[in-house]
């Protein structure tokens, strides 16, 4: 019996929310999984097939925690990792601290070489004795059995995967062909599978895996922070941690899997043969989500009397929730990260709505590690926008138009703000974020946007002003939930002085 373990998506170094308490939960998560994996499962492999790393730009902390962890793992037991999109954003570079790692022998970084035949894939052995910069596949022995356990490596390819998953289907034959049949093989990969997580953007079909099911047993996914599976041979296993309020939900599955592979059994054919897979859950931060409705209450005070009511009526769920395995440290429940919702029609001015006074009282009452809020409401003002705008205006040829709507509701928006001086301009930048986001364009692009437009409007502004942008004013209207066309709720922070702004 041989057993690998299958981790993706630890994101090393995300100071997330910016909270070093979040960074450092990304090492204890991942310590705890490769310990409970060495100690409990018996691996005698780890598998990350991509984002190792939050970002290629490391500081020197973060590399000195990663160097330690994998220090403590046993030299027996290979690191097997691959690239994923954050641990090689923007522009490539020719070396990446993912080369840096195996060099020093703490991984063995793997990826395909893809631009020698546009055909066929190259895939060069691991060589202890000479490692290189990196290696195309790695063999694991395995006792009793004719052949290795044949571990190939892919890159993060983007909008070029698919092709890429072609010329790995023509490489692992060939590399077999020349270096004689492994007993399984395993491939690692980093992209999103069509329809198996809806609303995320996976970019890969089951018709362009066709080819690389007949070479593969077992295909190690990265990227989607969700668990699925599909066809007894994909598995995605979830990031450790979530990384997001979407990612917090109860229905989001986090860990990694246990692979053991039973000798007796017959030897890998593309289906999994062999296999015996299980999902672990990894124990990390929880979150809770506390929704209120907002369109009841005539006064802020009204509002906030209920409010508070509303919350000391879910805190012992929430102590409950909080208290499963997965979610304590030595016997203790993690202080949550609460993802905090007010829906619903406000019926008094925007202004006079102090989110970030409630979210203060909630961090307190609650013992929270951050409040994350959330606003999905209509401002009285807006709904009568909805319900009295001219047909004329926003139908055209009897197709909605949607652009002008939007504009329409966006400035209604930003008259009730600090904005009101040109409130017209800000329509349009809020408009043109709210498609940048449903084109699934970067996050870090829409931030930019809207920083340069806010510059260009309002110079004497401080820097450091913000605007949310995670939630999608059109969602409950148009879709009655959230948004396809959100990058993956990012929870990015792009509002004016801290003030929490309706999309």
């Amino acid at each position: 019996m041989l057993t690998f373990t299958h981790i993706a998506d630890t994101h090393l170094g995300h100071r997330q929310y910016g909270l070093k308490q979040r960074e450092d939960d990304m090492v204890s998560t991942t310590r705890a999984a490769f310990q409970e994996m060495i100690e409990e499962r018996g691996t005698d492999a780890i598998l990350l097939p991509g984002d190792l790393f939050h970002s290629r730009d490391l500081r020197p902390k973060v590399l000195h925690q990663i160097e330690q962890e994998l220090e403590r793992i046993p030299d027996e037991v290979p690191v097997l990792v691959s690239r994923g999109n954050h641990d090689e954003n923007l522009t490539p570079r020719d070396v990446t601290w993912l080369n840096y790692l195996h060099q020093r022998g703490h991984i063995v970084f793997l990826q395909a070489e893809l631009n020698a035949d546009p055909e066929t894939a190259w895939f060069n052995p691991y060589d202890p004795d000479d490692p290189g910069q990196s290696a195309g596949f790695y063999d694991i022995d395995v006792p009793d059995v004719d052949g290795p356990i044949r571990v190939f490596g892919l890159q993060w390819r983007g909008a070029k995967t698919g092709q890429a998953l072609q010329q790995v289907a023509n490489g692992i034959q060939e590399t077999n062909e020349m270096h004689g049949e492994p007993a399984w093989t395993v491939l690692l990969a980093h992209f999103g599978m069509e329809d198996e997580v809806p609303t995320l953007g996976g970019t890969v079909t089951h018709a362009e895996l066709r080819d690389v099911k007949d070479v593969v047993d077992y295909l190690a996914l990265g990227h989607i922070h969700k668990r699925y599976e599909s066809g007894a041979w994909i598995y995605n296993p979830g990031s450790p941690e979530a990384h997001n309020t979407r990612e917090g939900r109860p229905e989001w599955e986090h860990g990694y899997y246990s692979v053991a592979l039973d000798a007796g059994e017959s030897e890998g054919s593309g289906d999994g043969a062999g296999f015996d897979v299980a999902h672990h859950p990894t124990k990390r931060r929880p979150y809770y989500q506390i929704e209120f409705d907002v369109t009841a209450y005539e006064s802020p005070g009204d509002l906030e009397t209920a409010f508070q009511e509303n919350v000391r009526d879910e805190q012992d769920a929430m102590t409950e929730y909080c208290s499963r395995d997965e979610f304590t440290a030595r016997g203790e429940p993690r202080e949550p990260i609460v993802d905090l919702r007010f829906t619903g029609t406000l019926q008094f001015s925007r202004g006079d709505f102090r989110t970030d006074e409630l979210a203060e009282w909630v961090e307190d009452e609650c013992d929270a590690l951050y409040v994350q809020v959330n606003t999905g409401i209509r401002t009285a003002d807006v709904q009568q926008l909805l319900s009295e705008i001219d047909e004329d205006e926003v139908f055209k040829d009897g197709q909605l138009n949607t652009a002008a709507l939007e504009h329409r509701v966006f400035e209604t928006i930003a008259k009730e703000s600090i904005y009101d001086e040109q409130a017209d301009d800000v329509a349009d930048v809020l408009g043109n974020a709210h498609q940048m986001a449903q084109a699934n364009e970067a996050v870090e692009d829409i931030r930019d946007s809207v920083s340069s437009a806010r510059q260009e409007l309002f110079p004497e502004l401080e820097d450091d002003v913000v605007l949310d942008i995670e939630e999608d004013p059109f969602a409950d209207a148009e879709t009655g939930g959230e948004a396809s066309g959100d990058p993956a709720d990012s929870d990015t922070d792009v509002a004016a002085e801290g003030e929490e702004v309706e999309q």
